[in-house]
């Protein structure tokens, strides 16, 4: 057996692609993937584009060639066109920002990754101690292997009737490679280690000033206000474009007469659309843009445009002419982006971590370095929005960078601050109420003293933890699930029920003993009542009408109605059978047996008692109870008491 059979084969390596034999040729190989995978989409986007047109007009190598220009333009690179009317070469400097969106997000990805604790992937994807790399070592490694294929796509652009110039090419490349792995650092993990942050390197007065939840509801806020700013210039744009579809539809059908054509226009159009709602905002900020050399589009007024090219984009541009109270209102952008930045400070104001709210010198301050984040994000987005589609009159598109960067600081400094303040002190004055009253629980109201005072009071507690129990549901209890052990359970109300019984059981025990001593003088009374209500019942039943006879034998069902079965009928039946029987006076005389029933107690009606309440007996039983009850009132001797 050979040395190979012996040993086998070796496992197959699992984790990341051992191609690189160290953490500096892995950054390489991960920024020229980067940059392979940006310039390959775009390829494949601008061939399957260049197949699937009736009229190509070209080899696959122009296409090729448009699509390593068009990869450095969303770079920010500025492009020449050669072949033009005047024979001038002409740049085409304006950028797409869904472009740029592409190489900013595969270098973001890139970093994040080579940035990772190895500790996430395993030991198997660690790498040896001698191979290991410092964080800052490895991202300039992962810059290097980027500009690598940058540069080779810059060569190869470089020629031909649209080329790259190789200046700008030079400077925007690199800037934007460099700002993307830098942010992506400082929102990962930082440069000092793989798990380090940039917080623990900055100055303690900058920390303490910007960290913890004064940094992110810094962030947070800019980014509320910022959002607003484009949201509120998207819809400007959208509505111009449905105020001049005329227009918009005019242009689209002379630029390109087939589908084709209209679809690919399209997507320039939504390519360019993040660069229309820069614009929107900066129109709505004051400031407005340019289109065109000596074209200024502002809320205060419009002048007159140059000669523009058919583009249904442009269409949305607004009418020349002064301004008007609807061109006015777009300052509604402005204020909404204000209030939401003081939205966001004063709920990080109101609610900080240390369980104390800040001052309003911290509020302002807070406030104030997210409106300076706004206008500063604003001002950036502006100077890569614009640019130049040519020379003359199309030297020159989009908003000035700077004017706009300032109004947005302006517009959220004014109407953030306030709104800021405002809010805070709302939040404050609602949280200070709900301390009063416990947190929201419902307020102890005392208990009215009389028969019904322990119903109330149960009735009280049972809503008060009901609310305590809605709250813990809201909040999540302490430890974000339901808090079950705040619920009332089953042994709170059993406890309480058996308090009602055994409170309603000494209340009959003592009607009991006291209807004992007074049972004789009761039950003479009542036997005059029932001789009295039995003359009455004689005298109607006299004067009545006989009943209809029951050939059908439905007696049973109406027995209950039959006039023999009521109260009056049958009191006047029972004195006659006392009249009848009347027991001995020694007999009469005696008391009850201790072991006597509670309920007899109860069973003489009172003074005031209807004559309807009295409760008529089953026909089947009607003949024993009857009996029962005569000889119970005949005589109360025990032994003839427990015979019924």
């Amino acid at each position: 057996m050979s040395q190979l059979t012996d040993r086998g084969p070796g496992p197959f390596p699992r984790g990341r692609p051992a191609a690189p034999s160290s953490a500096i040729g892995a950054a390489l190989f991960g920024g020229a993937t980067a940059a392979g995978l940006g310039l390959g989409a775009v390829t494949v986007a601008v061939l399957l584009v260049w197949v699937a047109s009736p009229y190509p007009g070209s080899d696959p190598a122009e296409a090729l060639h448009l699509a390593a220009d068009l990869w450095l333009l969303a770079h920010g690179a500025d492009l020449v066109r050669t072949v033009t009317l005047t024979g001038v070469p002409a740049p085409v400097a304006l950028t797409p920002l869904l472009f740029g969106a592409l190489p900013v997000w595969l270098l973001h990805r890139a970093a994040r990754h080579l940035l990772a604790d190895p500790d996430d992937d395993g030991p198997e994807d660690a790498l040896p101690a001698h191979l290991e790399a410092s964080p800052g070592a490895r991202l300039a490694a992962l810059f290097a292997g980027y500009l690598l294929v940058a540069a080779g796509a810059v060569v190869y652009a470089s020629t031909g009737p649209l080329r790259v110039d190789p200046v700008s090419a030079a400077l925007w490349i690199p800037a934007v490679a460099a700002g993307t792995l830098a942010l992506s650092a400082w929102y990962g993990h930082g440069c000092p280690g793989p798990a380090a942050r940039w917080d623990e390197v900055l100055p303690p007065g900058v920390r303490t000033a910007l960290g913890g939840a004064r940094g992110v509801a810094v962030r947070r806020a800019a980014t509320a206000a910022t959002l607003a700013l484009l949201g509120s210039g998207a819809v400007l744009t959208l509505v111009g474009l449905v105020l001049h579809a005329e227009y918009a539809r005019r242009d689209l059908l002379a630029l390109a007469p087939d589908w084709f054509g209209r679809g690919t226009v399209l997507l320039l159009c939504l390519a360019l659309l993040p660069n229309a709602a820069v614009w929107g905002a900066a129109y709505a900020l004051g400031p407005g843009f340019t289109a065109g050399a000596g074209g200024l589009a502002g809320p205060l007024g419009t002048s007159a445009p140059p000669a523009l090219p058919h583009f249904p984009l442009l269409a949305a541009l607004p009418e020349p002419g002064p301004g008007t109270p609807l061109t006015w209102s777009v300052a509604a952008g402005p204020v909404l982006a204000g209030v939401l930045l003081g939205r966001y400070v004063a709920h990080a104001a109101a609610w900080a971590d240390a369980g104390e709210p800040w001052r309003r010198r911290t509020t302002l301050g807070v406030a104030a370095l997210a409106a300076g984040a706004c206008g500063a994000a604003t001002a950036a987005l502006s100077a890569l929005s614009g640019g130049a589609l040519g020379t003359a009159s199309l030297a020159l598109f989009g908003p000035t960078w700077w004017q706009t960067g300032l109004a947005a600081t302006g517009w959220t400094t004014l109407i953030g601050l306030p709104c800021a303040l405002l809010l805070r002190a709302c939040r404050l004055h609602a949280q200070r109420k709900r301390e009063r009253h416990g947190e929201g629980a419902v307020p102890a109201v005392p208990a009215p003293a009389g028969p019904y005072a322990e119903e109330t009071a149960y009735a009280g507690d049972e809503a008060a933890t009901s609310a305590q129990r809605r709250r813990s549901r809201r909040t999540g209890g302490e430890e974000g699930g339901p808090d079950h052990a705040r619920r009332p359970g089953r042994q709170a109300r059993r406890a309480a029920r058996k308090a009602r019984k055994a409170q309603k059981a000494q209340k009959a025990q003592k009607a009991g003993k006291a209807g004992k001593a007074a049972k004789p003088e009761r039950k003479a009374a009542k036997a005059e009542r029932k001789a009295a209500k039995a003359e009455q019942a004689g005298a109607e039943r006299q004067n009545a009408d006989p009943a209809p006879p029951d050939p059908y034998g439905l007696g049973i069902l109406v027995h209950r109605f039959d006039p023999w079965h009521e109260a009056d009928n049958r009191a006047a039946r029972w004195a006659e059978l006392r009249a009848c029987s009347e027991p001995p006076e020694h007999e009469a005389e005696d008391d009850p047996p201790e072991h006597e029933p509670e309920h007899e107690a109860e069973d003489d009606p009172p003074e005031h008692e209807p004559e309807h309440e009295a409760e008529a007996d089953p026909p089947e039983g009607a003949a024993r109870a009857d009996a029962a009850e005569g000889a119970d009132a005949a005589d109360p001797a025990p032994e003839e008491r427990r015979a019924p």
